[in-house]
């Protein structure tokens, strides 16, 4: 099964694919990210990149200096891609997972080596994955995403979020 999901910012794509990733247990191989907020202020401050297996790490921040901007954060693309390719390449390596890519955003497409990996995986047809993109084609590649033959894609909305995790539960073959 291959699902992609977009919606507009901050409708809960994240939310549902952790969700999914509870659910889906083990059969789970991949990464999402999640807003960082000041503790005091409760403003986002950055964004960190975390794995199904734990491993996570900060690779946007707006105290980061970095020619890879996107609006005021600053993006640490080696930080992103030493958490997100070993990830990434191991599941190119086990059988019977589903690939979790969340998301191919801005920040992300900063990679190439990223980029790289979102294609080999979108283009072997024997992978799963749930692959969440920004509602807009920001970058080529969120438009070859949004246009793959074979994929089911779905847009999350505040009107159908609450509904969505079991639809895609269900596509997935999870109770």
């Amino acid at each position: 099964m291959r699902v992609v999901i977009t919606g507009e910012p901050g409708v809960g794509k994240t939310t549902l694919v952790k969700k999914i990733v509870k659910d889906l247990g083990n059969k789970a191989i991949g990464f999402w990210t999640e807003e960082v907020r000041d503790p005091k202020t409760k403003k986002r401050t950055g964004f960190k990149v975390i794995t199904t297996e734990g491993e996570k790490t900060l690779f946007a921040s707006k105290r980061f200096t970095s020619k890879h901007l996107v609006g005021s954060y600053g993006v640490n693309v080696s930080r992103f891609e030493g958490v997100v390719l070993p990830i990434l390449e191991k599941a190119l390596k086990e059988k019977g997972k589903v690939i979790v890519i969340d998301e191919v955003g801005k920040m992300e497409l900063f990679s190439k080596a990223f980029r790289e990996m979102v294609r080999r995986i979108i283009y072997t047809p024997s992978l799963s994955f749930l692959i969440t993109i920004p509602i807009r084609d920001v970058h080529p590649l969120v438009k070859e995403i949004r246009r793959l033959n074979g994929t089911i894609l779905l847009e999350l909305t505040k009107e159908n979020r609450d509904l969505m995790a079991q639809e895609v539960k269900n596509l997935f073959g999870i109770n």
